[in-house]
């Protein structure tokens, strides 16, 4: 399968363009987003900005919409790619997920292998479903050196109709020094974001 070369190792270009629109970096202020035309709704530590970049895979040209917000050393965001009708079942959903993994991560260097698992996401809604995700915990230096912690997910969701809706779900960390994952992830911002992200 020829896939085209995408940006997806940009991610911190794409979230550092997202960051100037907002030049201060406000404490913790909780709030439930929902974004009706992406269909899902987050726990955001502060009001976050938008952007899109489009995603070529396979032949066919995709536009990913990233909502993020920053607080104190952490960048919290969730990516959303639509998968139209015309298209979804002649689409490798699979392979395009997979594609994401490997982009994602190769965004920290000098990192030990992921840790990787199975989470299950729930819809919002009284009526909620239960949506299988894969989470990923690395650690790794950033472009600008400095030693990161990324964590994330990726879940899809196929509507009757046929399309696809694709969430990526991230928390990027500046860290100080060799700290365990466990550890890091034990807090209550991680525990508030990821907890908090429900699809339509």
């Amino acid at each position: 399968m020829q896939i085209k070369q995408i940006m997806l190792r940009n991610l911190f270009i794409i979230l550092g363009l997202l960051l100037t629109v907002s030049a201060c970096s406000p404490t913790l202020d909780w709030r439930t987003v929902r974004s009706d035309d992406l269909l899902y709704e987050a726990l955001y530590p502060g009001k976050p900005s938008r952007a899109e970049k489009s995603v070529m895979f396979d032949g066919h040209k995709l536009t990913m919409t990233i909502e993020a917000s920053k607080v104190e050393n952490s960048l919290y965001a969730v990516g959303v790619i639509n998968i139209p009708k015309d298209i979804s079942q002649k689409f490798d959903a699979n392979g395009f997920i997979k594609y994401l993994q490997t982009g994602m991560l190769s965004n920290l260097k000098n990192s030990p292998a992921p840790i990787e698992k199975t989470v299950t996401i729930k819809t919002a809604g009284q009526s909620s479903i239960d949506l299988s995700a894969k989470e990923f915990l690395i650690q790794g230096d950033g472009p600008d050196a400095k030693k990161r912690l990324l964590r994330f997910r990726i879940v899809q969701r196929q509507f009757p109709d046929g399309q696809i809706q694709i969430y990526q779900q991230s928390l990027l960390q500046t860290i100080g020094g060799e700290v365990p994952l466990e550890k890091l992830i034990q807090t209550d911002a991680h525990e508030m974001f990821f907890s908090g992200f429900k699809p339509y």
